[in-house]
């Protein structure tokens, strides 16, 4: 590692952060793992033990918290040496180091940490983040009807350093039957006897959402279906949704609904331009295994980027592996925001790669450069975010080898990236 990676890792290491995707309700003190291996394997290397040929009974051995670590230990130590080189692996490896102060994975340097586990609670959470520099997360965690109501309410976790999003998914896509749109009615005490007033309903959810603190709308639809969102006539999907009035018993399946889906998030996105919040939308890869990428594609999303162009649109992921594609939509529409959240731990030259090539292609306020993706395991995201300061760090000393650029400019390029960028984006005071 020469002398300018390192002082650069330093100057960036010293930046504020705003980590800009998680899934975290903050600070609890009845969860957290007490088994080594069980708080080791948590979130996304359990992807890669799956691709690895681990089964589900071997799997659920392992996160079993009440299983003893030596009688698991020859069912990790086989998988652990299949995946211990890829990037979700090396997430555990620095949470063993950095954490935990242990250089190796053994049976013996598991049973020294099993007293000193990290639970979430707001110790350990103020502790780490302090550490890392991590000044706010935003969290995607009411996506489901009874946390909005009682974040509406006022009745949900509050911890300061966390803002949250709406969630949208279900709006459109769990629009089939009428227990649902009733379901949703009946979050502000109405009825629903129309498209209208179902439409009506989910506006003035978002909007009381957002007087309560929600700074941005979060999207992750394409984990259950394409991104091409058509521009469908109002009778169209009026004809689906009186379907599912009509009679209680009716439902809608898929593709059979699309047309309804597709014409609710076209609505949803002339909400976000009246409520002025920005849009994040899942794009590219997606968690766990077996899924379909083509309907990931950000360039899907061309028509709505195009249409609604007093929205700001914050891509998610990389949209790894599409990298020329989202260089494409940031560099092309001026409300297009690239984010790299999750993406650091997905492939970290990939994520050096489009650092690098963002600086050349897009202009730099307009990269988020970092989000963990994780739930609430705080010792997973600062080591996450190790990570994205390295592969960081790499593009930018590429950039200054080539005389492209300076090293107070790279300083002045991470603090944007960390910080100003999301700052700006999504109107935070701090």
């Amino acid at each position: 590692m020469d002398d300018l990676f390192s002082d650069l890792y330093r100057e960036i290491e010293k930046l504020p952060v705003i980590d800009c995707h998680e899934h975290i309700v903050g600070p609890r003190e009845e969860v957290g793992k007490k088994e080594p291996i069980a708080s080791l394997i948590q979130g996304y290397v359990q992807s890669d033990l799956i691709s690895a040929g681990i089964s589900q009974k071997e799997l659920d051995i392992l996160n079993d918290d009440n299983i003893d670590t030596e009688k698991k230990w020859d069912i990790f130590e086989k998988f652990w040496n299949r995946i211990q080189f890829t990037a979700y692996a090396r997430v555990t490896r620095t949470i063993m180091e950095d954490i935990y102060g242990e250089k190796e994975i053994s049976l013996e340097s598991l049973m020294r940490i099993r007293d000193k586990l990290i639970r979430p609670t707001r110790e350990a959470y103020d502790s780490l983040l302090d550490r890392a520099n991590i000044k706010l997360m935003l969290s995607d965690v009411l996506g489901d009807l009874d946390s909005l109501k009682r974040f509406i309410e006022g009745k949900f976790f509050d911890y300061n350093r966390i803002k949250f999003l709406f969630s949208l998914p279900q709006f459109h896509n769990n629009v089939r039957s009428f227990d649902f749109v009733q379901r949703v009615g009946s979050l502000l005490d109405r009825h629903i006897t129309s498209l209208e007033d179902y439409l009506e309903s989910v506006f003035e959810l978002i909007k009381r959402a957002k007087e309560k603190g929600v700074v941005g709308i979060k999207d992750q639809s394409a984990y259950t279906r394409t991104l091409d969102y058509d521009l469908v006539p109002r009778y169209e999907a009026e004809k689906l949704f009186n379907r599912i009035l009509s009679d209680p018993r009716n439902s809608l399946g898929w593709p059979e609904s699309k047309p309804l889906n597709d014409y609710l998030f076209h609505q949803f996105m002339s909400f976000a331009k009246e409520l002025d919040l920005p849009v994040q939308i899942h794009t590219g890869h997606m968690a766990g295994i077996r899924n379909r990428i083509e309907k990931t594609n950000a360039v899907l999303l061309t028509n709505i980027l195009e249409l609604y162009q007093d929205v700001k649109f914050d891509l998610f992921h990389g949209n790894w592996p599409y990298i020329g594609e989202i260089l494409f939509l940031g560099k092309n529409y001026p409300n297009v925001y690239i984010d790299l959240c999750w993406v650091n731990i997905i492939d970290p030259i990939y994520s050096e790669e489009l650092y690098f090539k963002a600086v050349l292609t897009v202009p730099h306020i307009k990269i988020n450069g970092f989000g963990g993706d994780y739930f609430d395991v705080p010792e997973y995201i600062v080591c996450h975010l190790k990570i994205a300061r390295e592969n960081m760090t790499r593009a930018l000393v590429r950039l200054i080898k080539m005389n492209w650029i300076d090293e107070d400019s790279a300083v002045k390029i991470a603090r944007n990236w960390l910080f100003e960028n999301p700052r700006r984006l999504f109107n935070l005071e701090i």
